[in-house]
């Protein structure tokens, strides 16, 4: 079985049983396999390594690498783009920095996570893609920085009335029937990527992904009850790719249909 989930700047791959590829390099990504159980005969830079349950390799890009699996024996493997993982921390070429110890069942725990994440998340909205790859790679972090499951960090107490977040908040009550993403509203609020996704989320108790569908949603909801105006005008109206979109969100937000929201009113 071979399960492969890509997103923009990176890839999750999950492969159970008899396995083998050939000899290949990624030109700019990073690769972490870790196997679950069983054996992995792994091969970088015409080095042979077996990897047991549990003894993650980390390999840089450009690195020459194959394995193969026998029966019984997964492994999980991410695929992260240069430029989104080395800011990261720093990843320097040594033994050290390649082989990392993880407990299976922790990784295994993450990837259902992520996964199940994934698979939520629309193609075509990009704000919650990014969302996405913003939660794996910093959950990354903290797995490679200590090989232990990462905490939630204790985070400074946010108010609305801090003037970062009060201009995120301005701008996105002015842009959310529009495609917005991360960069220009950490760019907004003066903050990293990561330190906004954060500090956003302290201070209204969403992710700006959340917050921009609650807006969303709201708004929908106003929209039904006063106008007359059709579902697929009203979810194009609010920046979903589709009415299908919408009305996947709506259901699940609203806990009914956006045809049973109106008639119930």
């Amino acid at each position: 079985m071979h399960m492969q989930i890509k997103l923009p700047q990176l890839e999750l791959h999950k492969i159970v049983n008899r396995f083998e590829n050939v000899p290949h390099a990624h030109e700019s990504d990073y690769q972490l396999t870790i196997p679950t159980h069983g054996t992995c005969h792994f091969t970088y830079e015409n080095k042979q390594v077996t990897l047991s349950a549990g003894e993650g390799l980390l390999l840089h890009p450009r690195d020459r690498h194959s394995f193969h699996l026998n029966d019984e024996a997964g492994v999980i493997i991410v695929v992260v783009k240069d430029q989104r993982l080395q800011p990261l921390m720093d990843i320097r070429r040594d033994e050290q920095a390649v082989r990392h110890h993880f407990e299976p069942t922790v990784i295994t725990r993450y990837f259902r996570q992520w996964t199940s994440t994934m698979f939520e998340v629309d193609a075509l909205d990009r704000l919650a893609a990014e969302e996405t790859e913003l939660r794996v790679l910093g959950d990354l972090q903290g797995l490679l920085a200590d090989s232990k499951p990462l905490q939630p960090a204790r985070l400074p107490v946010w108010s609305s009335a801090d003037p970062h977040i009060a201009r995120v908040l301005e701008y996105v009550h002015a842009h959310y029937t529009e495609q917005l993403d991360i960069d220009s509203m950490a760019a907004v609020a003066l903050q990293s990527r990561f330190h906004f996704i954060r500090s956003f989320k302290s201070a209204t108790g969403f992710t700006p992904y959340q917050y921009v569908l609650y807006l969303r949603m709201e708004q929908a909801k106003q929209w039904l009850a006063q106008t007359v105006d059709t579902v697929t005008d009203i979810s194009f109206k609010l920046g979903f790719s589709s009415a299908s979109q919408f009305y996947r969100a709506f259901e699940k937000s609203v806990g009914t249909t956006p045809e049973q929201y109106r008639a119930g009113i």
